[in-house]
């Protein structure tokens, strides 16, 4: 199947487009400044301090819709904020939240425009009043396009369903926008089950609405995602639901991406001739829309197909051209893949050194990117953790303001109560005294059953962020093992295979013939440590007959290697454990074997698995010379934190008894 990221490529296109649509296409608002001049002149006839003239105000606040338009307005909008404040005017209060938020939005302060829109929800809660609830909305739909664009797709998710409650299908423009932005999230998530019913939903209200360019964008998520499923056919058939529109006259993009897929499609289905030149045609509707992203994709499946064709010199010319691209737009992911034609054009034309080289270039540029890619997804928890970190403040705020306001009231209780005691109903004044503290009692309990639940919620979400970020190391390391064992791996052979031809066609003197031997018993040493790498990152047992065969397997091969007994045990039902069980189970043990093999010093390692109907449990034990499990370094150590990770996520427990000179035994339970 293709690459996930060449395919988020055209999602990113199909989510920037609708967008797009809604706002009217390209040309927005051309005559702002005469609107905007109307909406000033008419202010001068509201001169009292009152909601009229906090009204004239927001409409020329609303006359603004980029961010320098916004920029030039942003002192009307101070000064309506505060009359509606002073007025209590909540919906002009909210309108200048929005603003605010869409303001801070446009200039990339994420932080600011999350407490505007915030400010919206809270001014505009229970509203019964249309325009009110839909101010309510769109600060709901922008939070949640902001979370999307921190990639904290959960959150994003959270937000866009709740916009949802605000526009209903009548709504028509919104409600497209947002099922397209949830179907390409869920994605994203590699849910494409959910994927594929937002779309369908997306779809059904396209048709619906006889609107083509909405068709298109829902009928091409579709595709997409029964090409991620593998299923072709039914690709095929939302293909042909949109083929009568195409070309399109005006929205390139859409051009692009219909046959980009098409040639896609056919790629997969090994059409190669119907591939070439539907992607062809991608290539001609990304460059006229000069999204280099799109013509980059559409190169590097050229130049594929062209491989595949035996069209040797158009598969140099649309590679090189990829290159170029690539490194101009700083495009890390398209060089690699214009890198690895270039080699494969070379392997194919019998220069094998020109392939090797340009393979090394590949090998060494994806290693920079894994590299790159470590340090995001440490800065999108980053900043999931600062967002979390954010809302609870806000809660916090939320309840000192609702704490502060059952302050006011309770006075307000006791002052009527001095009154009535003054009259001489005492009796009754105790009463009510009583009643109070027995209200403030239930509220304290209510306060308390509120926080255990938010505290649920929280363990809940953290558990989905490990989660998400467990199965993103899983899925690179299998990738990588993949690129490693069938690219890298095939290529050295191949370059073996060629330098036992050279020597058998060559005459080498005898000082060389040793030389000449060297080298290929270290391309053969090389060769085997790189299937090694490629085994340690996803062990191909695993994949193929299960746990029990690969923690076998993985003893042995460590036995083999090193020379120290490790003996593996298993006990109990024999039943399979989940995917991602079955994963987890095997790192937590290669990481306490490694451990036991680097710290210990032990000449003899046990590994036990033992499966009851409801249980795993994983002990390992060695007789090295053991540690103090109390020091604050095993805390600390990337090992221990990622075991304890995997360990919490199956509601599992962990348990390390060792002493200085007693070795180690680690046993481990989980709920799986």
């Amino acid at each position: 199947m293709h690459d996930f990221r060449i395919n988020a490529v055209r999602f990113l296109a199909l989510l920037f487009l609708v967008p797009c649509m809604l706002a009217g296409q390209t040309n927005l608002f051309p005559d702002f400044e005469k609107i905007k001049n109307k909406a000033v002149t008419n202010l001068e006839n509201f001169t009292n301090q009152d909601t009229a003239r906090a009204r004239a105000l927001v409409r020329i606040i609303k006359t603004a819709s980029f961010l320098k338009q916004m920029q030039q307005v942003r002192p009307y909008c101070d000064e309506a904020l505060a009359l509606s404040r002073k007025t209590n005017y909540k919906k002009g209060m909210a309108e200048c939240y929005r603003f605010m938020g869409s303001l801070y939005k446009s200039s990339l302060d994420t932080r600011n425009a999350h407490l505007y829109f915030d400010s919206v929800i809270l001014v505009t809660q229970n509203a019964e009043d249309n325009a009110m609830r839909e101010l309510r909305g769109q600060a709901m739909r922008w939070k949640g396009m902001i979370y999307y664009d921190q990639e904290n797709y959960y959150e994003s998710l959270n937000y866009l369903f709740e916009a949802l409650k605000y526009y209903d299908e009548q709504a028509g423009d919104i409600a497209v926008y947002l099922y397209s932005s949830i179907s390409i999230i869920y994605v994203r998530l590699n849910n494409f089950e959910q994927a594929a019913f937002y779309a369908k939903k997306n779809a059904a209200l396209a048709d619906k609405k006889f609107n083509h360019i909405y068709q298109a964008q829902a009928y091409l998520t579709l595709v997409d995602i029964s090409v991620q499923k593998g299923e072709l056919h039914l690709a095929t058939y939302y293909l042909d639901r949109i083929k009568p529109f195409m070309p399109d006259s005006v929205e390139t993009i859409i051009d692009f991406a219909y046959y980009e897929l098409r040639g896609l499609v056919s790629f997969e289905e090994q059409k190669y001739d119907s591939a070439f030149a539907y992607y062809q045609q991608a290539y001609k509707y990304a460059t006229v829309s000069g999204h280099t992203i799109s013509t980059n994709t559409a190169l590097y499946y050229l130049t594929t197909i062209a491989l595949k064709l035996g069209k040797t010199d158009l598969a140099k010319k649309y590679a090189e051209e990829n290159l170029a691209l690539a490194e101009k737009i700083n495009a890390k992911g398209g060089k690699i893949k214009a890198l690895i034609n270039l080699s494969d054009y070379f392997h194919q034309t019998g220069n094998n050194n020109k392939a090797f080289d340009y393979l090394q270039q590949a090998a060494f540029l994806k290693d920079s990117l894994l590299s790159e890619t470590n340090v995001k997804q440490a800065n999108t928890l980053a900043a999931i953790y600062e967002t979390d970190k954010k809302q609870k403040e806000i809660y916090q705020l939320q309840s000192e303001k609702l704490t502060q306001d059952a302050s006011v009231r309770n006075k307000s209780t006791l002052n009527m109560i001095f009154i009535v005691t003054i009259i001489g109903l005492l009796v009754f004044g105790y009463l009510a005294y009583r009643t109070i503290k027995s209200e403030q009692q239930i509220a304290n309990q209510q306060q308390e059953l509120q926080q255990q639940r938010i505290s649920e919620l929280e363990k809940d979400r953290q558990l989905l962020t490990v989660n998400a970020m467990l199965k993103g190391q899983e899925e690179e390391r299998s990738r990588i093992a993949k690129d490693l064992h069938d690219g890298l791996g095939g290529m050295l052979s191949g370059v073996k295979l060629s330098f036992i031809n050279m020597k058998e066609n060559m005459i080498l003197r005898p000082e060389n013939l040793s030389g000449f031997e060297r080298s290929i018993n270290m391309l053969d040493n090389t060769i085997a440590e790189l299937r090694k790498v490629a085994h340690n990152l996803m062990p191909e047992t695993l994949v193929r007959f299960g746990l029990e065969e690969s923690l076998k397997d993985f003893c042995n091969s460590i036995q083999a290697s090193t020379g120290i007994d490790v003996v593996y045990q298993q006990f109990g039902e024999e039943r399979r454990l989940s995917t991602q069980a079955e994963i987890t189970v095997y790192r937590v043990v290669q990481e306490l074997v490694n451990n036991a093999l680097k710290h210990a010093e032990a000449k003899r390692i046990i590994v036990q698995l033992t499966k009851t109907t409801t249980k795993t449990n994983i002990t390992v034990e060695d007789n090295g010379k053991g540690f103090d499990t109390d020091t604050p370094d095993l805390k600390k150590g990337a090992g221990f934190s990622n075991i304890k990770y995997r360990v919490n996520y199956f509601k599992g427990t962990l348990d390390i008894n060792s002493q200085p000179g007693n070795g180690t035994s680690v046993n481990i339970e989980l709920m799986a």
